[in-house]
């Protein structure tokens, strides 16, 4: 009606607590919000009054903790932050056996990393050093590299002088010079990068220069053990290991890192 003052009646969307999270009761956000929602979102307005009102710790039909899911999802870093403010188990696995820090390394999260090594994520691991996180960033020297403080790790990243020093060893065509150069080292860094670029159809005595290295790092032992297929050595009758070349050489390295590292 002209000149009325009659205002209709809208029918508005009522609003839920997913939206005004931080207005509603404890009981309200446990009931509509939860944190695999929350990681999936990267909302970090949403972190920031969830961690006041949920479990920090709470786990998952996986395993898997607040922490470990900001780390699946790509949680921003600040909210990766607010959630370490308050406290939760950094150390916690799923049912992988993986913790926040193994999933930052394995979704290449490098700020995360950072992060969770800066408030005490542990680096060592019960299993030793195949059981670590710098073990599975392997494949990325950066990230592995950022996590050197971890018992037995070596330096991947080669400097460019290191890198010469290296191919003076690997393309040497005297084995001789080879095993002398191999000697001379006084690295543990390119003690592990030989045995990893060594050509292992070139015989097994380089090899055993650098296991007899004093400077020889134990994980550099378990590579070259892996890498030489020991185990298949080991299985060898000794008329089988007579009938081979080197033989004897590989299958006696095969057995003194065996022994050295008590596998």
């Amino acid at each position: 009606m002209r000149g009325s003052s009659f205002i209709p009646k809208l029918n508005l969307p009522v609003l839920t607590s997913k939206v005004i999270l931080g207005e509603v009761s404890m009981e309200g956000v446990k009931a509509s919000m939860n944190w695999l929602e929350i990681s999936k979102a990267k909302d970090v307005e949403q972190v920031r009054a969830a961690v006041t009102r949920l479990d920090v710790n709470e786990v998952d039909e996986q395993g898997r903790t607040p922490l470990i899911l900001f780390m699946t999802y790509r949680m921003p870093i600040e909210g990766v932050r607010c959630l370490l403010n308050h406290g939760p188990d950094l150390e916690r696995e799923d049912k992988l056996g993986k913790t926040a820090l193994k999933k930052a390394v394995k979704f290449k999260q490098i700020e995360a990393v950072k992060l969770l090594v800066e408030y005490g994520a542990r680096l060592d691991s019960p299993r030793g050093i195949l059981g670590t996180a710098w073990q599975e960033a392997r494949g990325n020297p950066k990230i592995a590299d950022l996590l050197l403080d971890t018992p037995g790790a070596v330096r991947l990243t080669l400097t460019d002088e290191e890198q010469e020093r290296l191919d003076a060893i690997l393309y040497e065509e005297s084995m001789e010079v080879v095993i002398s150069r191999i000697r001379k080292l006084d690295s543990d860094v390119l003690l592990h990068a030989v045995a990893n670029d060594y050509n292992w159809d070139d015989g097994p005595e380089p090899m055993l220069a650098v296991f007899e290295h004093p400077a020889c790092a134990e994980i550099t032992m378990l590579d070259m053990y892996e890498l030489m297929e020991a185990d298949y050595w080991l299985s060898l009758e000794s008329k089988e290991v007579s009938q081979r070349m080197d033989g004897a050489a590989y299958t006696n390295l095969a057995l003194s890192i065996k022994e050295r590292c008590s596998l």
